[in-house]
C-alpha cells in the first residue's frame, strides 16, 4: 500500500510523529520517518485475539478494525473485512515461513520482469544486457539467504487483518515486526494498532505479505 505524500489525520485516534535530523554515522535511526497509529476502539478492543508462538506474538485485529483502518482507502475499495480465527492464523503460520523465500524471489521477479521488457520497448540493448546480467547475480545471491529468512522470520511479532478481494478471495493481510531493536518504542503499541511508517527503522524491519487461504498461496503485494 503506497503512502500518499500528504497524510491526512482521519481521526482523534490517529497519531503522526515525524522527525527531521541529519542521519550521524554512530545512529543508524537518526533519518526523517515518520509513525502511524491508529488506536483500536475501545468498544472493539476486546475483539482482539493474541495468538502466542514459540518466539514472537500474533495480534489478529477484527474485521471493524480494519474497516476501520482500510476501509476508506482507495486501495481498498471494492474489499470486504472478515475476522480470521486463531486455529487458521496457527495452521497458515508455518505456510508463511516456509513460503518466504519463494514469495521473495517471485516479487523480485516480476519487478525485473517489468525493467526488462520497458528496456525492451525503448530498445536499449545495452541496459537490456547488463540488467539480465543483474538479475541472475542477485537470485543466485539471495537463494543462499532463504534459511537466515527463515530463521530470522520466527522473531518477529505479527499483526493480521483478514478481508475479501473485490473477486470474492479471501486474503490474510499480515505484518512481521522486527523488534529485537525497538529505537521508536513500538512494540508495546502491538495489540493497540497497526503500526505503520517510513524510512528509518520500517525499510528494514517491516514486511507486508499476503496469505491467499484457498491457494494456500503467500504472496508480496501481489493483490494490490
Amino acid at each position: 500500500m503506497k503512502l500518499s505524500p500528504c497524510l491526512v489525520l482521519l481521526s482523534t485516534f490517529t497519531i503522526c510523529k515525524a522527525q527531521n535530523k541529519t542521519q550521524a554515522k554512530e545512529n543508524a535511526f537518526d533519518v526523517n520517518h515518520g509513525v502511524v497509529i491508529e488506536h483500536v476502539d475501545s468498544n472493539i478492543k476486546k475483539n482482539i485475539h493474541l495468538v502466542h508462538f514459540t518466539h514472537s506474538t500474533g495480534v489478529i485485529f477484527p474485521a471493524a478494525y480494519g474497516e476501520k483502518k482500510f476501509g476508506r482507502n482507495k486501495w481498498w475499495e471494492g474489499k470486504t473485512f472478515f475476522t480470521p480465527d486463531s486455529v487458521l492464523i496457527k495452521k497458515i503460520d508455518k505456510e508463511i515461513s516456509d513460503q518466504y523465500g519463494i514469495a521473495h524471489m517471485r516479487f523480485n521477479s516480476l519487478n525485473w520482469d517489468g525493467t526488462i521488457e520497458r528496456l525492451k520497448a525503448d530498445s536499449d540493448f545495452k541496459e537490456l544486457k547488463i540488467a539480465r546480467k543483474q538479475r541472475h547475480i542477485q537470485e543466485k545471491r539471495e537463494k543462499k539467504f532463504w534459511a537466515k529468512w527463515k530463521n530470522n522470520l520466527i522473531y518477529d511479532d505479527r499483526q493480521y487483518i483478514g478481508y475479501i478481494s473485490a473477486n470474492g478471495e479471501k486474503i490474510i493481510y499480515v505484518q512481521f515486526l522486527n523488534f529485537r531493536e525497538d529505537p521508536y518504542g513500538l512494540k508495546p503499541m502491538l495489540a493497540n494498532s497497526w503500526i505503520e511508517g517510513w524510512h528509518g527503522w520500517f525499510e528494514t524491519n517491516r514486511r507486508l505479505l499476503h496469505f491467499h487461504i484457498e491457494k494456500n498461496l503467500l504472496t508480496i503485494n501481489e493483490e494490490f
